[in-house]
């Protein structure tokens, strides 16, 4: 048989626990549904193209956004190592956010024409002779996988449903856009679109 204080402990708890969400939810959640369309209307940022979405999904399944944020921060030192600080619209399109907060590599949020696609190139194929103190991964196999562009459509639909502003001529023209490119024209086009 449980104690009575031990039954009335939980039961703290459990009302705590909601609690706790319940303002979470109204402090976090809440106030940003009724804030996106003041953030569209703000926000200077175009959808990514049937390529760069492909580039995005290439990103997470590496896991490059396991070592690289995309978040700057308003700090100091981070607005002048890495650029503008990251503000609300300019993520509004992003589903995952991959703003992160590990930076075992450098932020990416402004790295976009930053660097030419031969240097990411270069950087994707053998980190080390661009940046010699790089601890990144070499990635060859990215030059040799080959997207079919299958899924892409169904991705941009998707998206569309989500608030993103795809048009029916863009998806009915994303598999071709996509068809025969390498993973790392994907990924350098994704790249070289962040921070635009």
């Amino acid at each position: 048989m449980l104690n009575k204080d031990f039954t009335q402990s939980v039961w703290i708890l459990i009302f705590s626990t909601i609690g706790v969400a319940s303002f979470s939810l109204l402090a976090w959640v809440v106030p940003d549904l009724f804030m996106k369309d003041e953030q569209i209307k703000k926000s200077t940022v175009l959808p990514y193209t049937a390529l760069q979405l492909a580039g995005r999904d290439i990103y997470i399944s590496e896991g490059c956004h396991t070592c690289h944020s995309q978040m700057v921060r308003p700090l100091p030192a981070e607005v002048a190592r890495y650029g503008e600080p990251t503000k609300g619209e300019d993520d509004i399109y992003e589903y995952p956010n991959l703003w992160g907060s590990k930076r075992t590599g450098p932020d990416l949020a402004n790295v976009g024409r930053k660097y030419s696609d031969r240097w990411h190139e270069i950087h994707l194929m053998d980190p080390r002779n661009v940046v010699p103190t790089s601890i990144m991964p070499s990635y060859p196999w990215l030059f040799t996988k080959v997207l079919d562009g299958e899924d892409i459509a169904d991705k941009m639909e998707t998206l569309r449903i989500l608030g993103v502003p795809y048009t029916d001529d863009e998806i009915d023209r994303a598999r071709l856009q996509v068809k025969n490119k390498t993973y790392a024209d994907a990924l350098i086009s994704y790249l070289q679109s962040l921070g635009e």
